[in-house]
């Protein structure tokens, strides 16, 4: 059968295109196959050292089964990182497990400072979910250059800790000193106030979360048993497990700084009050605090009513002679005072 000229063409034409894009340098598929394979592999050894980073922080060994068992992988190509982290100078082998040279740790320190810069901008600029904040620092903090963190850092005024608490590593690799100690330590009736709030596990951290915990809230522990540990705090009552509480890190703080009494929230003010402002919750961040701001809401403006839609949503107010409109999820972040 006699092919068609113009068909038998088009047919080659496809093929050179489809072998272009296939083994274009640097640009063809192949090219950004290998460059992804090896991103990977990047990725994957710097998590490694993060990892041994970590358990040297907080005093512990790390193993090749650690590893492993934090970047999920097996411990055959665990062992294979290793090898090559060794190959690098950047850890040190011996019979109790690995170790971190002088350039590891500086090369961990990069990593971690990327990552905890970005989830304070997650947090502070682009007012992120928190349960986000993690999840998507681990995607950049392979990828910014340390040129790219510095600026990024200079432009938040250069912020000593992340919104969980975590000291953020300077330029030079300086940790900032850690400071508190775990909840599992205090006594019962001692009044503290959260500094830090560990962010991994995420199921464990997604419980903290939503009972109400973060960095800033003042506590009182009422109750600590071996199975359970009862916090107050501005007029709540929250009961956690030594699991949990062993994520969350507190200072002492003196008695007056503790709320007794449950604070009414601006979503409670009712028509014909008026309300003093107290404070915006510590949860409220980014542009959705610096809305309430500039809106006039800080601490000692007095706010009221004015209307609220058919579902409640949003609601009218009246800050200083400016109306001002509200969702529901805005006015619960605005704790009053002096409600008349």
């Amino acid at each position: 059968m006699e092919i068609n000229p113009v068909i038998s063409l088009s047919i080659f034409a496809v093929i050179v295109v489809l072998g272009i894009l296939l083994i274009y340098p640097k640009r063809g598929i192949l090219a950004k196959y290998a460059k992804l394979k090896v991103s990977s592999k990047k990725n994957q050894l710097e998590d490694a050292l993060k990892h041994i980073f970590d358990y040297e922080y907080h005093n512990l060994k790390p193993t090749l089964n650690s590893i492993a068992g934090n970047l999920e992988i097996s411990t055959d190509k665990a062992s294979q990182l290793v090898s090559k982290l060794k190959k690098s100078n950047l850890i040190l082998i011996n019979d109790q497990g690995v170790s971190l040279t002088e350039d590891g740790k500086l090369y961990a320190l990069r990593v971690i400072r990327v990552h905890r810069l970005w989830e304070n901008y997650l947090a502070e600029e682009i007012g992120m979910n928190e349960l986000e904040w993690h999840d998507q620092a681990e995607m950049i903090e392979h990828s910014l250059t340390p040129e790219e963190a510095d600026a990024l850092s200079a432009k938040m005024g250069n912020p000593k800790f992340d919104p969980h608490g975590d000291p953020i590593p300077s330029t030079d690799g300086i940790m900032p000193v850690k400071k508190g100690v775990s909840l599992n330590e205090v006594e019962e009736g001692e009044t503290l106030r959260i500094l830090h709030i560990e962010d991994e596990p995420k199921s464990i951290y997604t419980k903290l979360v939503s009972v109400n915990l973060f960095p800033g809230r003042v506590i009182k522990v009422i109750l600590k048993t071996v199975k359970k540990i009862k916090l107050s705090a501005d007029g709540e009552e929250i009961t956690i497990t030594p699991l949990l509480a062993s994520n969350i890190n507190v200072e002492h703080v003196a008695k007056s700084e503790f709320i007794e009494e449950k604070q009414r929230d601006l979503l409670s003010l009712k028509k014909g009050e008026i309300g003093v402002v107290a404070r915006i919750l510590p949860v409220c961040r980014g542009q959705q605090r610096r809305r309430l701001l500039d809106f006039g809401i800080v601490p000692g403006s007095e706010i009221s009513v004015l209307m609220k839609s058919p579902m409640n949503d949003p609601i009218a107010y009246i800050v200083k002679d400016t109306i001002v409109a509200l969702r529901k999820d805005q006015a619960k972040q605005v704790i009053l005072k002096n409600v008349s």
